[in-house]
């Protein structure tokens, strides 16, 4: 495998994965334009570092989880309304598992966050999935930080006390 130029490998894996990378991030995105952004920064990301390739054991996995990373970061630049919009961040949830994994985890997740306000979602998805810092998060919602930390603390101890 390593005797393959890892610049020809890497144009091998863009042809054969990019039409389910393009879907993938149509079904979260809904435009061709992002998509095709997102793809593009997710090559370059692979690029700068060729061989890395030749660590992958699970390319369609590796890509998918590299294409959401890239599409949260681009996200993250823009600070667009995301925290608002559940289909979203449900999507994003969404991990390539087999139907039984997914649907385990999305009755836990759904029923841990069932169970905050919109607004304590929205806080709690930002912190521990999006990894955004407490300095994001209050310029996205408005609040104070120390209003954050406190809210963060109580919904991580009520999490453990029902998980």
């Amino acid at each position: 495998m390593s005797k393959i130029n890892p610049l020809e490998m890497i144009e091998e894996i863009y042809n054969e994965h990019y039409a389910y990378l393009k879907n993938f991030l149509i079904g979260l995105t809904k435009s061709d334009e992002i998509a095709d952004d997102i793809i593009q920064e997710l090559f370059s990301k692979i690029l700068i570092n060729p061989t890395s390739v030749y660590k992958v054991d699970y390319m369609k996995s590796w890509l998918t989880r590299g294409a959401k990373n890239t599409l949260l970061d681009y996200y993250k630049k823009k600070k667009p309304a995301l925290l608002h919009n559940d289909r979203v961040i449900e999507s994003l949830l969404i991990d390539n598992h087999t139907p039984e994994v997914d649907f385990m985890i999305h009755d836990r997740l759904e029923s841990a966050l069932g169970r905050l306000s919109d607004t304590d979602k929205a806080i709690i998805l930002a912190k521990e999935y999006y990894g955004y810092n407490y300095q994001e998060i209050s310029e996205l919602l408005n609040l104070p930080i120390s209003t954050l930390k406190s809210k963060v603390f109580r919904m991580r101890k009520q999490m453990i006390k029902k998980g």
